[in-house]
């Protein structure tokens, strides 16, 4: 869609450089926003706390949230892509509660497996 944009959630925003970004061949940037959980207490604890118990569904709360965030803030988001292996199981979450499609490496492996 012209004008739209793209928001990728990923564990931490500042690992994800402009060098990853150009590797998957993405070049123009002025319409992609990231998103990262960084700021997000419960999804923190996975990496500083990865031995203790984790409370899923506050997890799935904050990352959803965070999606929404961004939609508010850039109404013109029209999809999202979940950039992190960690985040897929809350993709149908994300995309009941904004309504806008969400992409990530599971998307992409049953694209790929439906082509066979």
């Amino acid at each position: 869609m012209p004008g739209g944009e793209v928001c990728v959630i990923t564990a931490k925003k500042a690992a994800l450089k402009a060098e990853h970004l150009a590797a998957a061949g993405i070049r123009r940037t002025d319409n992609l926003h990231i998103r990262g959980l960084e700021d997000r207490p419960q999804w923190s604890r996975i990496f500083t706390n990865p031995d203790e118990d984790l409370d899923v569904e506050a997890v799935r709360e904050e990352v959803v949230e965070a999606a929404r965030d961004e939609l508010r803030r850039h109404p013109t988001i029209r999809a999202y892509v979940l950039e992190c292996t960690d985040l897929p199981p809350f993709a149908a979450e994300i995309r009941a509660r904004t309504g806008l499609p969400v992409f990530d490496f599971i998307t992409l492996v049953n694209y790929i497996y439906s082509t066979i």
